[in-house]
């Protein structure tokens, strides 16, 4: 499965290692200050973010 990562702190960065040991591709990790033009390489986002975050992404 192609991830992408939306908030990449602890948990952004912990969920990016376990789907890697499990054979999932992390195709974008998406951080404050990040771009989400690669977020339609993925099957799923996964979101890791405040709401004021979140929203402001969009």
């Amino acid at each position: 499965m192609k991830i992408a990562l939306l908030g990449y702190g602890k948990m952004g960065q912990t969920i990016e290692r376990v789907a890697i040991q499990r054979g999932h591709d992390v195709v974008t990790r998406i951080g404050r200050n990040d771009s989400i033009e690669d977020i339609q390489k993925a099957d799923v986002v996964i979101e890791f973010t405040a709401l004021s975050g979140a929203v402001n992404s969009i």
